[in-house]
């Protein structure tokens, strides 16, 4: 079991899986598919609170959207995509993550700001996507900086405990201008270099948006803060 949990899988055709009314019968085009740890999930990216849930076939689902069946995941992963009218963007894959922190993902806005982004790269009418030209930019050593002013410039004594799901704080440096510190929502950990997903629009840092995926190191953490569960 062990080695299966671990494959790039589609669903079979007569495996029940859960989509909505959205989806189902006002025809909305699926842009989040989660493949939990004991089943899926195909979503469209606007849906009230309201929306009930729907269980059917996969094959059912595949009717409407028959490139679902080249869009394998392993579990615990989130495949997410921007649609415009007439624009059909590529699937991003993320993760794979806990189940608490696909929860999180999928409540707390993060795929929406993900999706906006992605959503601002599309092009429209044929034009360029209305994301601007990105312009150069680098993180700050805080560490280092620390150690120049240790007395203005705090930074945390341990970052040993930062898990997917927590949000740091980063300073972002353009190449001209001011530097902007914001929130990244940690997705990946290994060692000492991370992965998240940038939490805010930026206002001096050209070219970079909420949702854009963030690498970086734990000398780059300035601040630490964990986001309630709910």
């Amino acid at each position: 079991m062990l080695g299966r949990s671990r494959r790039s899988q589609v669903p079979a055709l007569d495996e029940l899986v859960v989509s909505s009314v959205e989806v189902l019968e006002l025809g909305l085009p699926v842009t989040r598919v989660v493949r939990w740890r004991d089943g899926w999930t195909y979503l469209a990216a606007v849906e009230p609170d309201t929306s009930q849930p729907v269980l059917v076939h996969f094959q059912d689902v595949l009717v409407l959207d028959p490139g679902l069946a080249r869009l394998p995941l392993r579990r615990a992963q989130v495949a997410i995509r921007a649609i415009r009218v007439g624009t059909v963007g590529p699937w991003a894959v993320l993760g794979p993550y806990t189940t608490r922190i696909v929860e999180q993902m999928l409540g707390d806005g993060t795929l929406d700001r993900k999706q906006d982004g992605m959503l601002r790269d599309l092009p429209e009418d044929g034009s360029p996507g209305s994301r601007p030209d990105p312009e150069p930019w680098s993180l700050r050593d805080v560490v280092a900086w620390n150690v120049q002013h240790p007395r203005t410039y705090q930074v945390p004594e341990d970052t040993s405990g930062v898990i997917p799901g927590t949000l740091a704080k980063l300073v972002f440096l353009p190449d001209e201008g001011i530097g902007e510190r914001m929130w990244v929502l940690v997705t990946e950990v290994d060692g000492d270099r991370m992965v998240g997903v940038l939490d805010n629009d930026p206002a001096a840092v050209v070219g970079l948006l909420a949702g854009d995926r963030v690498e970086f190191e734990r000398r780059h953490v300035l601040d630490l803060d964990t986001r309630p569960t709910g």
